[in-house]
Protein backbone atom coordinates (compact mmCIF):
# COMPACT_ATOMS: atom_id res chain seq x y z
CA UNK A 1 0.00 0.00 0.00
CA UNK A 2 1.15 3.29 -0.67
CA UNK A 3 2.50 5.37 2.13
CA UNK A 4 -0.30 8.40 1.51
CA UNK A 5 -3.02 5.71 1.38
CA UNK A 6 -1.72 4.06 4.69
CA UNK A 7 -2.02 7.26 6.29
CA UNK A 8 -5.20 8.16 5.13
CA UNK A 9 -6.47 4.92 6.39
CA UNK A 10 -4.82 5.52 9.66
CA UNK A 11 -6.49 9.56 10.15
CA UNK A 12 -9.68 7.86 8.51
CA UNK A 13 -10.20 5.19 11.04
CA UNK A 14 -9.41 8.28 13.88
CA UNK A 15 -12.04 10.24 12.66
CA UNK A 16 -14.63 7.47 12.56
CA UNK A 17 -14.14 6.06 15.95
CA UNK A 18 -13.63 9.44 17.57
CA UNK A 19 -16.82 10.70 16.32
CA UNK A 20 -18.52 7.34 17.27
CA UNK A 21 -17.35 7.66 21.17
CA UNK A 22 -17.98 11.27 21.20
CA UNK A 23 -21.67 10.60 20.39
CA UNK A 24 -21.77 7.81 22.21
CA UNK A 25 -20.68 9.63 25.29
CA UNK A 26 -22.87 12.12 24.71
CA UNK A 27 -25.80 9.84 26.05
CA UNK A 28 -23.94 8.19 29.09
CA UNK A 29 -23.87 9.57 32.21
CA UNK A 30 -21.48 12.76 32.84
CA UNK A 31 -20.53 14.29 35.88
CA UNK A 32 -19.63 18.30 37.07
CA UNK A 33 -19.87 20.10 39.50
CA UNK A 34 -23.38 21.37 39.95
CA UNK A 35 -22.44 25.18 39.54
CA UNK A 36 -20.53 27.06 37.41
CA UNK A 37 -17.72 29.25 38.14
CA UNK A 38 -17.58 33.33 37.42
CA UNK A 39 -13.93 34.77 37.39
CA UNK A 40 -13.95 38.09 39.20
CA UNK A 41 -10.37 38.47 39.23
CA UNK A 42 -7.04 37.13 39.26
CA UNK A 43 -7.35 35.65 42.20
CA UNK A 44 -11.08 34.94 42.95
CA UNK A 45 -14.35 33.31 41.92
CA UNK A 46 -17.84 33.61 42.25
CA UNK A 47 -20.36 30.74 42.29
CA UNK A 48 -23.16 31.33 40.04
CA UNK A 49 -26.25 28.63 39.57
CA UNK A 50 -26.93 26.59 36.54
CA UNK A 51 -29.98 26.58 34.41
CA UNK A 52 -31.76 23.50 35.62
CA UNK A 53 -29.32 22.37 37.95
CA UNK A 54 -30.57 21.63 41.89
CA UNK A 55 -27.69 23.64 43.86
CA UNK A 56 -26.61 22.20 47.41
CA UNK A 57 -28.12 23.60 50.06
CA UNK A 58 -24.66 24.35 51.66
CA UNK A 59 -24.12 26.69 48.78
CA UNK A 60 -25.24 30.05 47.85
CA UNK A 61 -25.06 32.02 44.65
CA UNK A 62 -22.65 34.73 44.78
CA UNK A 63 -20.13 32.79 47.62
CA UNK A 64 -17.01 33.17 46.74
CA UNK A 65 -13.68 31.03 46.37
CA UNK A 66 -10.39 31.88 47.08
CA UNK A 67 -8.38 30.65 44.21
CA UNK A 68 -5.21 30.04 46.14
CA UNK A 69 -6.76 28.68 49.14
CA UNK A 70 -8.26 25.89 47.34
CA UNK A 71 -6.96 22.26 46.92
CA UNK A 72 -5.42 21.27 43.52
CA UNK A 73 -8.07 18.51 42.80
CA UNK A 74 -10.69 21.63 43.92
CA UNK A 75 -8.89 23.88 41.34
CA UNK A 76 -9.04 21.03 38.78
CA UNK A 77 -12.66 20.51 39.01
CA UNK A 78 -13.01 24.48 38.50
CA UNK A 79 -11.72 24.87 35.52
CA UNK A 80 -12.36 21.31 33.82
CA UNK A 81 -15.72 21.37 35.14
CA UNK A 82 -16.96 24.54 33.32
CA UNK A 83 -15.66 23.22 29.97
CA UNK A 84 -18.21 20.55 30.11
CA UNK A 85 -14.93 18.13 30.60
CA UNK A 86 -16.20 14.86 32.23
CA UNK A 87 -15.43 14.29 36.18
CA UNK A 88 -14.95 10.96 37.98
CA UNK A 89 -17.75 9.76 38.80
CA UNK A 90 -19.21 9.72 42.50
CA UNK A 91 -16.01 12.53 43.12
CA UNK A 92 -16.33 15.11 45.99
CA UNK A 93 -13.94 18.48 46.43
CA UNK A 94 -13.37 20.65 49.27
CA UNK A 95 -14.48 24.16 49.10
CA UNK A 96 -12.98 26.87 51.18
CA UNK A 97 -15.61 29.46 50.69
CA UNK A 98 -15.47 32.99 51.76
CA UNK A 99 -18.66 34.28 53.09
CA UNK A 100 -18.41 38.21 54.70
CA UNK A 101 -15.12 37.96 56.84
CA UNK A 102 -15.87 34.32 58.03
CA UNK A 103 -14.58 31.05 56.04
CA UNK A 104 -16.52 28.24 55.28
CA UNK A 105 -15.50 24.79 54.51
CA UNK A 106 -18.49 23.32 52.06
CA UNK A 107 -17.70 19.23 50.68
CA UNK A 108 -19.62 19.47 47.42
CA UNK A 109 -19.89 16.21 45.06
CA UNK A 110 -20.38 15.92 41.24
CA UNK A 111 -23.63 15.38 40.31
CA UNK A 112 -24.89 13.36 36.94
CA UNK A 113 -25.81 15.34 33.86
CA UNK A 114 -28.04 12.75 32.72
CA UNK A 115 -28.78 9.12 32.82
CA UNK A 116 -27.82 6.29 30.13
CA UNK A 117 -31.35 5.50 30.70
CA UNK A 118 -33.14 9.29 30.01
CA UNK A 119 -34.58 10.59 27.02
CA UNK A 120 -31.87 12.22 24.63
CA UNK A 121 -32.62 15.77 24.24
CA UNK A 122 -32.50 18.36 21.66
CA UNK A 123 -29.18 19.47 22.54
CA UNK A 124 -27.63 15.65 22.28
CA UNK A 125 -29.29 15.42 18.87
CA UNK A 126 -28.21 18.35 17.82
CA UNK A 127 -24.70 17.57 19.05
CA UNK A 128 -24.41 14.42 17.21
CA UNK A 129 -25.28 15.67 14.08
CA UNK A 130 -22.82 18.37 14.35
CA UNK A 131 -20.04 15.70 15.38
CA UNK A 132 -20.83 13.53 12.22
CA UNK A 133 -21.20 16.54 9.90
CA UNK A 134 -17.53 17.49 10.83
CA UNK A 135 -16.39 14.30 10.18
CA UNK A 136 -17.99 13.99 7.01
CA UNK A 137 -16.13 17.43 5.65
CA UNK A 138 -12.96 15.78 7.29
CA UNK A 139 -13.38 12.53 5.13
CA UNK A 140 -14.47 13.84 1.93
CA UNK A 141 -11.48 16.76 2.49
CA UNK A 142 -8.97 13.82 3.52
CA UNK A 143 -9.70 11.44 0.56
CA UNK A 144 -10.98 13.87 -2.08
CA UNK A 145 -8.59 17.11 -1.65
CA UNK A 146 -5.51 17.70 -4.12
CA UNK A 147 -4.53 21.01 -2.98
CA UNK A 148 -3.56 23.00 -0.01
CA UNK A 149 -7.02 24.26 0.41
CA UNK A 150 -8.43 21.05 1.15
CA UNK A 151 -5.70 19.67 3.13
CA UNK A 152 -6.61 22.87 5.88
CA UNK A 153 -10.11 22.04 5.29
CA UNK A 154 -9.57 18.55 6.65
CA UNK A 155 -7.14 19.64 9.36
CA UNK A 156 -10.01 22.04 10.73
CA UNK A 157 -12.89 19.86 10.19
CA UNK A 158 -10.82 16.75 11.71
CA UNK A 159 -9.43 19.06 15.19
CA UNK A 160 -12.87 21.43 14.80
CA UNK A 161 -15.10 18.87 16.87
CA UNK A 162 -14.79 14.97 16.33
CA UNK A 163 -11.39 14.62 17.93
CA UNK A 164 -11.62 17.73 20.12
CA UNK A 165 -15.12 16.83 22.18
CA UNK A 166 -13.62 13.07 22.53
CA UNK A 167 -10.81 14.23 24.24
CA UNK A 168 -13.11 16.25 26.29
CA UNK A 169 -15.52 13.64 27.05
CA UNK A 170 -12.85 11.19 27.92
CA UNK A 171 -14.35 8.86 30.87
CA UNK A 172 -11.72 9.59 33.50
CA UNK A 173 -9.97 7.62 36.01
CA UNK A 174 -8.91 10.42 37.85
CA UNK A 175 -8.58 14.19 38.12
CA UNK A 176 -5.38 14.45 36.53
CA UNK A 177 -6.90 12.54 33.18
CA UNK A 178 -9.46 15.00 33.26
CA UNK A 179 -7.23 17.76 32.75
CA UNK A 180 -5.25 16.55 30.19
CA UNK A 181 -8.45 15.85 28.21
CA UNK A 182 -9.53 18.80 28.87
CA UNK A 183 -6.18 20.36 27.09
CA UNK A 184 -6.48 18.28 24.30
CA UNK A 185 -9.42 19.87 23.34
CA UNK A 186 -7.84 22.66 23.67
CA UNK A 187 -5.17 21.78 21.45
CA UNK A 188 -7.02 20.35 18.73
CA UNK A 189 -9.28 23.31 18.80
CA UNK A 190 -5.91 25.22 17.98
CA UNK A 191 -4.50 23.14 15.20
CA UNK A 192 -8.36 23.55 13.86
CA UNK A 193 -7.37 27.45 13.41
CA UNK A 194 -3.97 26.64 11.77
CA UNK A 195 -6.44 24.67 9.20
CA UNK A 196 -8.86 27.14 8.41
CA UNK A 197 -6.06 29.99 8.20
CA UNK A 198 -4.45 27.63 5.63
CA UNK A 199 -7.50 27.30 4.04
CA UNK A 200 -7.89 30.79 3.33
CA UNK A 201 -4.63 31.51 2.47
CA UNK A 202 -4.58 28.99 -0.73
CA UNK A 203 -7.98 30.18 -1.40
CA UNK A 204 -6.55 33.78 -2.12
CA UNK A 205 -3.75 32.25 -3.91
CA UNK A 206 -2.05 34.57 -6.28
CA UNK A 207 -3.98 37.80 -4.62
CA UNK A 208 -1.27 37.95 -1.94
CA UNK A 209 2.28 38.53 -3.03
CA UNK A 210 5.32 37.66 -0.63
CA UNK A 211 5.24 40.54 1.48
CA UNK A 212 1.77 40.85 1.84
CA UNK A 213 1.59 37.13 2.33
CA UNK A 214 3.76 37.34 4.96
CA UNK A 215 2.25 40.19 6.95
CA UNK A 216 -0.79 37.94 6.78
CA UNK A 217 0.95 35.05 8.52
CA UNK A 218 2.65 37.61 11.31
CA UNK A 219 -0.76 38.55 12.27
CA UNK A 220 -2.44 35.06 12.31
CA UNK A 221 0.48 33.83 14.09
CA UNK A 222 0.50 37.19 16.73
CA UNK A 223 -3.22 36.70 17.43
CA UNK A 224 -3.06 32.46 17.49
CA UNK A 225 -0.03 33.03 19.91
CA UNK A 226 -2.33 34.80 22.57
CA UNK A 227 -5.31 32.66 21.53
CA UNK A 228 -3.38 29.63 22.83
CA UNK A 229 -1.52 31.19 25.76
CA UNK A 230 -5.10 32.20 26.72
CA UNK A 231 -6.65 29.29 26.34
CA UNK A 232 -3.72 26.68 27.45
CA UNK A 233 -2.40 29.23 30.13
CA UNK A 234 -5.57 30.19 31.77
CA UNK A 235 -6.65 26.23 33.55
CA UNK A 236 -2.75 25.45 33.91
CA UNK A 237 -2.31 28.50 36.06
CA UNK A 238 -5.01 27.76 38.05
CA UNK A 239 -4.88 24.48 38.83
CA UNK A 240 -1.08 25.33 39.15
CA UNK A 241 -1.03 28.77 41.17
CA UNK A 242 -4.52 29.17 41.72
CA UNK A 243 -3.93 32.35 39.57
CA UNK A 244 -7.00 33.65 37.31
CA UNK A 245 -5.97 36.47 35.40
CA UNK A 246 -6.31 34.55 31.59
CA UNK A 247 -9.55 33.45 32.71
CA UNK A 248 -10.91 37.02 32.77
CA UNK A 249 -13.66 37.32 29.77
CA UNK A 250 -11.30 39.84 27.96
CA UNK A 251 -8.50 38.12 27.06
CA UNK A 252 -11.13 35.24 26.38
CA UNK A 253 -12.43 36.78 23.84
CA UNK A 254 -9.04 35.99 22.06
CA UNK A 255 -9.93 32.87 21.33
CA UNK A 256 -12.54 33.07 18.84
CA UNK A 257 -10.88 36.28 17.69
CA UNK A 258 -8.31 33.98 16.47
CA UNK A 259 -10.67 32.90 13.32
CA UNK A 260 -10.95 37.13 12.53
CA UNK A 261 -7.46 36.83 10.88
CA UNK A 262 -7.95 34.06 8.10
CA UNK A 263 -12.19 35.97 7.83
CA UNK A 264 -10.19 39.28 6.75
CA UNK A 265 -7.83 37.32 4.70
CA UNK A 266 -10.67 35.97 2.89
CA UNK A 267 -12.54 39.36 2.53
CA UNK A 268 -9.64 41.40 1.19
CA UNK A 269 -9.57 38.59 -1.40
CA UNK A 270 -12.85 38.67 -2.37
CA UNK A 271 -12.41 42.51 -3.05
CA UNK A 272 -9.77 41.78 -5.67
CA UNK A 273 -11.46 38.60 -7.34
CA UNK A 274 -13.47 38.26 -10.60
CA UNK A 275 -17.28 37.85 -10.54
CA UNK A 276 -16.55 33.95 -10.54
CA UNK A 277 -14.45 33.65 -7.89
CA UNK A 278 -16.79 36.52 -5.59
CA UNK A 279 -19.69 33.94 -5.74
CA UNK A 280 -17.18 31.17 -4.57
CA UNK A 281 -15.87 33.39 -1.58
CA UNK A 282 -19.39 34.66 -0.41
CA UNK A 283 -20.53 31.27 0.23
CA UNK A 284 -17.48 30.55 2.32
CA UNK A 285 -17.61 34.36 3.93
CA UNK A 286 -21.00 33.82 4.80
CA UNK A 287 -19.99 29.97 5.96
CA UNK A 288 -17.49 31.17 8.07
CA UNK A 289 -19.06 34.45 9.76
CA UNK A 290 -21.97 32.40 11.21
CA UNK A 291 -19.57 29.83 12.26
CA UNK A 292 -17.43 32.11 14.55
CA UNK A 293 -20.74 33.84 15.62
CA UNK A 294 -21.64 30.22 17.30
CA UNK A 295 -17.84 30.34 19.23
CA UNK A 296 -18.73 34.20 20.11
CA UNK A 297 -22.22 32.94 21.77
CA UNK A 298 -20.17 29.96 23.41
CA UNK A 299 -16.76 32.06 24.85
CA UNK A 300 -18.07 35.30 25.33
CA UNK A 301 -20.11 36.07 28.44
CA UNK A 302 -23.57 37.38 27.49
CA UNK A 303 -26.61 37.85 29.55
CA UNK A 304 -28.55 35.20 27.47
CA UNK A 305 -30.29 31.80 29.12
CA UNK A 306 -28.53 28.50 29.28
CA UNK A 307 -30.50 26.98 26.56
CA UNK A 308 -30.55 29.97 24.29
CA UNK A 309 -26.53 29.98 24.43
CA UNK A 310 -26.29 26.07 23.53
CA UNK A 311 -29.40 26.53 20.97
CA UNK A 312 -26.92 29.73 19.15
CA UNK A 313 -23.62 28.39 19.94
CA UNK A 314 -24.33 24.59 17.92
CA UNK A 315 -27.06 25.97 15.83
CA UNK A 316 -24.37 28.42 14.34
CA UNK A 317 -21.57 26.15 14.33
CA UNK A 318 -24.02 23.80 12.44
CA UNK A 319 -25.49 26.05 10.00
CA UNK A 320 -22.29 27.35 9.16
CA UNK A 321 -20.54 24.42 8.36
CA UNK A 322 -23.34 23.64 6.32
CA UNK A 323 -23.09 26.73 4.11
CA UNK A 324 -18.87 25.44 4.21
CA UNK A 325 -19.92 22.17 2.20
CA UNK A 326 -22.16 23.57 0.35
CA UNK A 327 -19.54 25.95 -0.84
CA UNK A 328 -17.33 23.27 -1.50
CA UNK A 329 -19.72 20.71 -3.81
CA UNK A 330 -21.44 23.23 -5.28
CA UNK A 331 -18.93 26.11 -5.98
CA UNK A 332 -15.36 24.17 -5.74
CA UNK A 333 -13.69 26.70 -3.31
CA UNK A 334 -11.68 23.83 -2.41
CA UNK A 335 -10.15 21.21 -5.18
CA UNK A 336 -12.50 18.62 -4.34
CA UNK A 337 -12.70 15.93 -6.87
CA UNK A 338 -15.90 14.72 -5.91
CA UNK A 339 -19.00 15.73 -8.10
CA UNK A 340 -22.62 15.23 -7.19
CA UNK A 341 -23.83 12.58 -10.44
CA UNK A 342 -26.79 13.99 -11.85
CA UNK A 343 -28.02 10.32 -12.61
CA UNK A 344 -27.65 9.12 -8.75
CA UNK A 345 -29.18 12.50 -7.36
CA UNK A 346 -32.29 12.04 -9.82
CA UNK A 347 -32.38 8.27 -8.89
CA UNK A 348 -32.49 9.20 -5.37
CA UNK A 349 -35.49 11.46 -5.44
CA UNK A 350 -37.56 8.64 -7.59
CA UNK A 351 -37.05 6.56 -5.16
CA UNK A 352 -38.14 8.89 -2.43
CA UNK A 353 -41.17 9.92 -4.18
CA UNK A 354 -42.06 5.86 -4.70
CA UNK A 355 -41.18 5.22 -0.99
CA UNK A 356 -43.26 8.34 -0.80
CA UNK A 357 -46.35 6.94 -2.67
CA UNK A 358 -45.81 3.14 -0.98
CA UNK A 359 -46.18 4.70 2.18
CA UNK A 360 -49.40 6.82 1.42
CA UNK A 361 -51.07 4.02 -0.56
CA UNK A 362 -50.67 1.68 2.61
CA UNK A 363 -51.94 4.04 4.93
CA UNK A 364 -54.78 4.77 2.99
CA UNK A 365 -55.55 1.33 2.40
CA UNK A 366 -55.70 0.92 6.15
CA UNK A 367 -57.15 3.87 7.19
CA UNK A 368 -60.04 4.62 4.20
CA UNK A 369 -60.21 1.78 2.28
CA UNK A 370 -60.46 -1.74 4.62
CA UNK A 371 -61.46 -4.54 2.90
CA UNK A 372 -64.99 -3.93 1.46
CA UNK A 373 -63.66 -0.82 -0.67
CA UNK A 374 -64.66 -1.38 -4.45
CA UNK A 375 -62.15 -2.48 -7.24
CA UNK A 376 -63.27 0.55 -9.07
CA UNK A 377 -62.10 2.56 -6.15
CA UNK A 378 -58.83 0.32 -5.36
CA UNK A 379 -57.54 1.22 -8.97
CA UNK A 380 -58.56 5.01 -8.55
CA UNK A 381 -56.69 5.68 -5.50
CA UNK A 382 -53.30 4.51 -6.59
CA UNK A 383 -53.85 6.82 -10.37
CA UNK A 384 -54.70 9.52 -7.92
CA UNK A 385 -51.76 9.46 -5.72
CA UNK A 386 -49.68 8.50 -8.95
CA UNK A 387 -50.94 11.74 -10.51
CA UNK A 388 -50.23 13.67 -7.53
CA UNK A 389 -46.84 12.52 -6.55
CA UNK A 390 -45.69 12.90 -10.19
CA UNK A 391 -46.11 16.29 -10.11
CA UNK A 392 -44.18 16.09 -6.77
CA UNK A 393 -41.42 14.69 -8.71
CA UNK A 394 -41.37 17.56 -11.32
CA UNK A 395 -40.79 20.07 -8.88
CA UNK A 396 -38.20 18.00 -7.02
CA UNK A 397 -36.08 17.59 -10.04
CA UNK A 398 -36.77 21.30 -11.22
CA UNK A 399 -35.24 22.16 -7.36
CA UNK A 400 -32.30 19.91 -7.73
CA UNK A 401 -31.05 21.29 -11.53
CA UNK A 402 -31.95 24.79 -9.88
CA UNK A 403 -30.05 24.55 -6.93
CA UNK A 404 -27.65 21.69 -7.68
CA UNK A 405 -26.77 21.50 -11.51
CA UNK A 406 -27.77 24.74 -12.67
CA UNK A 407 -24.19 25.83 -14.01
CA UNK A 408 -23.60 22.67 -15.55
CA UNK A 409 -27.40 22.60 -17.21
CA UNK A 410 -25.91 25.68 -18.87
CA UNK A 411 -22.52 24.89 -19.86
CA UNK A 412 -24.08 21.75 -21.20
CA UNK A 413 -26.30 23.48 -23.46
CA UNK A 414 -24.44 26.08 -24.44
CA UNK A 415 -21.76 23.78 -25.62
CA UNK A 416 -23.89 21.29 -27.31
CA UNK A 417 -25.86 23.76 -29.35
CA UNK A 418 -22.53 25.40 -30.41
CA UNK A 419 -20.72 21.83 -31.21
CA UNK A 420 -24.76 20.95 -33.26
CA UNK A 421 -24.23 24.88 -35.05
CA UNK A 422 -20.35 24.16 -35.92
CA UNK A 423 -20.47 22.88 -39.10
CA UNK A 424 -22.89 25.70 -40.44
CA UNK A 425 -19.85 28.17 -39.86
CA UNK A 426 -18.57 29.11 -43.41
CA UNK A 427 -15.22 30.92 -42.93
CA UNK A 428 -12.61 28.51 -41.19
CA UNK A 429 -11.38 31.84 -38.85
CA UNK A 430 -14.67 32.28 -37.71
CA UNK A 431 -14.82 28.21 -36.17
CA UNK A 432 -11.55 29.05 -34.35
CA UNK A 433 -12.65 32.33 -32.52
CA UNK A 434 -15.80 30.87 -31.61
CA UNK A 435 -14.65 27.75 -30.09
CA UNK A 436 -12.21 29.24 -27.91
CA UNK A 437 -14.67 31.48 -27.05
CA UNK A 438 -17.58 29.49 -26.71
CA UNK A 439 -15.64 26.98 -24.42
CA UNK A 440 -13.68 30.03 -22.44
CA UNK A 441 -16.77 31.40 -21.66
CA UNK A 442 -19.19 28.47 -21.03
CA UNK A 443 -16.55 26.32 -19.35
CA UNK A 444 -15.05 28.64 -17.34
CA UNK A 445 -11.38 27.59 -18.58
CA UNK A 446 -8.68 30.11 -17.60
CA UNK A 447 -7.09 29.10 -20.94
CA UNK A 448 -8.41 28.01 -24.24
CA UNK A 449 -6.07 26.69 -27.49
CA UNK A 450 -6.59 25.32 -30.95
CA UNK A 451 -3.80 23.48 -32.69
CA UNK A 452 -3.99 22.02 -36.48
CA UNK A 453 -1.79 19.62 -38.16
CA UNK A 454 0.55 20.71 -40.72
CA UNK A 455 2.68 19.07 -43.02
CA UNK A 456 5.67 19.18 -39.92
CA UNK A 457 4.19 20.14 -36.98
CA UNK A 458 1.29 21.25 -34.67
CA UNK A 459 0.54 24.59 -35.26
CA UNK A 460 -1.09 27.07 -32.53
CA UNK A 461 -3.41 28.44 -34.49
CA UNK A 462 -5.67 30.37 -31.44
CA UNK A 463 -5.21 31.10 -28.02
CA UNK A 464 -7.40 32.64 -25.30
CA UNK A 465 -5.99 33.29 -22.12
CA UNK A 466 -2.48 33.09 -20.38
CA UNK A 467 0.27 31.80 -20.25
CA UNK A 468 1.00 31.11 -23.65
CA UNK A 469 1.50 27.70 -25.48
CA UNK A 470 4.44 27.21 -27.85
CA UNK A 471 3.39 28.33 -31.45
CA UNK A 472 4.76 24.59 -32.44
CA UNK A 473 4.83 21.62 -31.34
CA UNK A 474 6.67 18.28 -32.71
CA UNK A 475 4.54 15.82 -34.54
CA UNK A 476 5.64 12.91 -31.95
CA UNK A 477 5.14 14.92 -28.67
CA UNK A 478 3.73 12.50 -26.27
CA UNK A 479 0.44 14.28 -26.02
CA UNK A 480 -0.54 14.27 -29.80
CA UNK A 481 1.40 10.40 -29.88
CA UNK A 482 -1.49 9.90 -26.98
CA UNK A 483 -4.13 11.88 -28.97
CA UNK A 484 -3.29 9.56 -32.23
CA UNK A 485 -3.44 6.37 -30.27
CA UNK A 486 -6.28 6.02 -28.15
CA UNK A 487 -8.69 9.36 -29.76
CA UNK A 488 -9.48 9.86 -26.10
CA UNK A 489 -9.30 12.65 -24.01
CA UNK A 490 -5.83 13.34 -22.52
CA UNK A 491 -4.59 14.33 -19.02
CA UNK A 492 -1.67 16.66 -19.70
CA UNK A 493 -0.63 16.10 -15.90
CA UNK A 494 0.42 12.59 -16.29
CA UNK A 495 2.13 13.26 -20.14
CA UNK A 496 5.45 15.01 -20.27
CA UNK A 497 4.59 17.23 -22.93
CA UNK A 498 5.35 20.79 -24.36
CA UNK A 499 1.90 21.69 -24.16
CA UNK A 500 2.92 22.14 -19.99
CA UNK A 501 0.82 19.84 -17.42
CA UNK A 502 -2.49 22.04 -16.38
CA UNK A 503 -5.32 20.66 -18.21
CA UNK A 504 -6.47 18.46 -20.69
CA UNK A 505 -6.12 17.86 -24.37
CA UNK A 506 -9.15 16.79 -26.66
CA UNK A 507 -8.29 15.30 -30.20
CA UNK A 508 -9.60 17.13 -33.45
CA UNK A 509 -10.06 12.97 -35.18
CA UNK A 510 -12.04 11.84 -37.96
CA UNK A 511 -11.31 9.08 -39.93
CA UNK A 512 -8.32 7.78 -37.71
CA UNK A 513 -6.80 11.18 -38.63
CA UNK A 514 -5.62 13.53 -35.94
CA UNK A 515 -6.11 16.64 -37.51
CA UNK A 516 -5.37 18.78 -34.73
CA UNK A 517 -6.20 19.32 -30.62
CA UNK A 518 -8.62 21.01 -28.29
CA UNK A 519 -6.30 22.40 -25.16
CA UNK A 520 -8.03 23.17 -22.34
CA UNK A 521 -6.51 25.06 -19.20
CA UNK A 522 -7.53 23.71 -15.97
CA UNK A 523 -9.72 25.93 -13.54
CA UNK A 524 -8.16 27.17 -10.58
CA UNK A 525 -8.91 25.39 -7.66
CA UNK A 526 -11.46 22.60 -8.85
CA UNK A 527 -10.94 19.72 -11.34
CA UNK A 528 -13.28 18.91 -14.33
CA UNK A 529 -16.05 16.08 -13.78
CA UNK A 530 -16.18 13.25 -16.01
CA UNK A 531 -19.46 14.68 -17.69
CA UNK A 532 -17.67 17.95 -18.35
CA UNK A 533 -14.80 16.06 -19.90
CA UNK A 534 -16.73 13.83 -21.84
CA UNK A 535 -18.87 17.04 -23.44
CA UNK A 536 -15.76 18.91 -24.54
CA UNK A 537 -14.55 15.73 -25.90
CA UNK A 538 -17.71 15.96 -28.09
CA UNK A 539 -17.34 19.56 -29.08
CA UNK A 540 -13.89 18.93 -30.20
CA UNK A 541 -14.97 16.24 -32.19
CA UNK A 542 -17.82 18.43 -33.85
CA UNK A 543 -15.70 20.77 -34.46
CA UNK A 544 -12.91 18.88 -35.99
CA UNK A 545 -15.37 17.65 -38.52
CA UNK A 546 -16.70 21.23 -39.48
CA UNK A 547 -12.79 22.05 -40.32
CA UNK A 548 -12.29 18.78 -42.16
CA UNK A 549 -15.63 19.93 -44.02
CA UNK A 550 -14.09 23.59 -44.24
CA UNK A 551 -10.41 22.31 -45.55
CA UNK A 552 -12.05 19.76 -48.26
CA UNK A 553 -14.37 22.71 -49.20
CA UNK A 554 -11.36 25.01 -50.18
CA UNK A 555 -9.46 22.11 -51.54
CA UNK A 556 -12.26 21.27 -54.10
CA UNK A 557 -12.64 24.86 -55.07
CA UNK A 558 -9.27 24.92 -55.61
CA UNK A 559 -9.23 21.67 -57.69
CA UNK A 560 -12.42 23.17 -59.21
CA UNK A 561 -10.54 26.32 -60.53
CA UNK A 562 -7.22 24.39 -61.54
CA UNK A 563 -8.97 21.93 -63.39
CA UNK A 564 -10.93 25.16 -65.27
CA UNK A 565 -8.06 26.40 -66.65
CA UNK A 566 -9.03 29.78 -64.24
CA UNK A 567 -5.79 29.37 -62.23
CA UNK A 568 -2.48 28.48 -63.61
CA UNK A 569 -0.53 25.76 -61.89
CA UNK A 570 2.00 27.90 -60.47
CA UNK A 571 -0.59 29.87 -58.65
CA UNK A 572 -2.23 27.01 -57.50
CA UNK A 573 0.80 25.77 -56.09
CA UNK A 574 1.30 29.08 -54.12
CA UNK A 575 -2.10 28.74 -52.85
CA UNK A 576 -1.77 25.54 -51.88
CA UNK A 577 1.13 25.97 -49.57
CA UNK A 578 -0.31 29.25 -47.95
CA UNK A 579 -3.24 26.96 -47.52
CA UNK A 580 -1.46 24.49 -45.46
CA UNK A 581 1.28 27.25 -43.88
CA UNK A 582 0.53 30.39 -44.08
CA UNK A 583 -3.13 30.68 -43.50
CA UNK A 584 -3.07 28.10 -40.54
CA UNK A 585 -0.65 31.16 -38.74
CA UNK A 586 -2.87 33.76 -39.06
Amino acid sequence: MHRRYGLLVVLTVVVVVATVYAGWMRFQPSSYLPFTTHWVNAGQARIEPIPGVAMPATLHAGDRLDLAAQSRATRIALVTSESAANLPAAASYALLIQRGAAQVSVRVGAVNGNTGGAPASWNDWLTVYTLILYAGIALLALWRGHDRAAWGMALWATAQTPLAFASVRLTPSGNGLVLLGLLGGIGFAQLARIGFYVMAESIAGSALGPRQRALWRGLFALILGAATITALGGPIAVVAAGWAGLKQPLLQQLIPASYLVPIALLAASHRHADARQRLRLRWLLWGSVVFVAGLVFYDVPLPLSFSVRVLLDQGLATLGALALLYAVLRHRVVDISMVLNRGLVYAATTSLVLGLFALLESLIERSALGHGASLALEFAVPLGLGAALSTVHRRIDALVERFLFRRQYRMETALRRFAEECAFITQPGNLFDLTVEQIARHAGAPRVALYERTAEAYVRIRQQGEPALPEQVPMDDLAFVGLRARNAELDLDDTQSQLGRDGYAFPLMLRGSLLGALVVGQRPGEHYAADERELLFHVAHEVGAALFALRARESQALVRALAQGTLKPEDARAQAIQLETTWLMA
